[in-house]
């Protein structure tokens, strides 16, 4: 994973965009919309159901959370592939619009397990990556720790109650796939940088789908 350098020292971005780095904008933008459709629909479909005022207000709370999460991970994954950086405030923008939503989404419903779990899984995400970060000596940037919690609050909503475990065992397994097929790629282009933003965004988006299956 790579270094996240500081201000005082930023890195050169690659001037232009080449093929493959449009490839995989591309690429996250069309998984970002199934995705989208997919998460709204496994997390409010019993309250959509019902017809009622909180049923409606979750379901727009829902659009616009997995919205802002699609949109702020397909700008951040490709600031990542060109610079090797997580903006802070791209960062924080996304993780207090997707959390802050989906709460919303979850209190409007009464549904408190959802909010308690949701929230549980983030800490303890934020506290992994926080001693990863120590652990690694810098191979894991400050940008991936923050982003993180983000991530797998996005990932552990979408599942159902009962399921939610199963989400963070899900994502766990595709980040580390996704990691290691980055690993390949970088390894193959004799590079020794690996922007691990595109690795957790893709566990995410790929829980996220994968939360009707889990409902089964």
């Amino acid at each position: 994973m790579a270094r996240k350098s500081s201000r005082a020292n930023p890195p050169t971005p690659r001037s232009g965009s080449g093929p493959r780095d449009i490839a995989a904008g591309l690429a996250v933008a069309t998984a970002g919309g199934v995705v989208f459709v997919a998460g709204a629909d496994a997390g409010i479909a019993e309250a959509a159901g019902a017809g009622s005022r909180s049923g409606a207000a979750a379901w727009l709370c829902t659009l616009l959370g997995y919205a802002g999460f699609v949109s702020g991970a397909v700008a951040l994954v490709w600031t990542d592939l060109r610079t090797h950086t997580l903006p802070n405030r791209t960062v924080a923008a996304v993780a207090l619009w997707t959390a802050g939503a989906l709460t919303l989404a979850s209190v409007s419903l009464g549904d408190w397990r959802a909010v308690a779990e949701s929230w549980g899984a983030a800490i303890a995400a934020g506290l992994v990556g926080v001693l990863g970060w120590r652990a690694s000596r810098g191979a894991l940037g400050g940008g991936d720790v923050k982003l993180l919690p983000a991530a797998v609050f996005a990932a552990v909503w979408a599942a159902d109650t009962g399921a939610r475990a199963f989400a963070v065992a899900l994502f766990l397994l595709l980040l580390a796939t996704a990691v290691g097929l980055t690993g390949i790629v970088a390894r193959a282009r004799s590079r020794r940088e690996l922007p691990a933003g595109p690795a957790i965004v893709s566990a995410a988006l790929g829980t996220v789908a994968l939360a009707p299956v889990l409902a089964a």
